[in-house]
């Protein structure tokens, strides 16, 4: 049994920042690549391969954003080894941007994932997001 010992470093996941730019980057080439296949892109029974791989990409990105605010906060306070209660609320501010600014594009006029690139990058956003924001909201009413 491992005790643990003071001054000692938890092991944290390298790079968290790059994970976050490196999913947002592979995003937006998967998007480049899907606008270049063409429609369809999200329908009951289709789906654009790199439309696939941005909903894969983009929730990397997202789900490494907790982690990429944690090493921040605890770089900048060491004093607080565990600061994952704030990183979950950094994480919940990012998650209800995306979630605000995918639903500003895809619930007004006509949305058509199928033919509209940006509604289907919209509407994968606009669940990713969500589902963070249930996740968080069920955290919270646990506690």
């Amino acid at each position: 049994m491992d005790v643990p010992r003071a001054g000692r470093e938890e092991p944290v996941a390298p790079l968290p920042a790059a994970a976050v730019g490196i999913g947002a980057g592979l995003s937006a080439a998967a998007l480049a690549l899907a606008g270049a296949i063409g429609p369809p892109y999200l329908d009951v029974s289709s789906l654009n391969p790199f439309v696939g791989a941005f909903a894969v990409t983009s929730f990397a990105a997202l789900f490494a954003v907790p982690f990429a605010a944690n090493r921040r906060i605890v770089a900048s306070r060491p004093e607080q080894a565990e600061s994952w209660e704030r990183a979950l609320v950094a994480w919940g501010a990012v998650a209800l941007v995306l979630l605000a600014l995918s639903a500003l594009v895809f619930i007004p006029g006509d949305s058509s994932p199928a033919d509209s690139l940006i509604d289907a990058a919209a509407l994968i956003v606009l669940v990713e997001s969500g589902l963070v924001l249930l996740v968080l909201g069920a955290w919270v009413l646990s506690s």
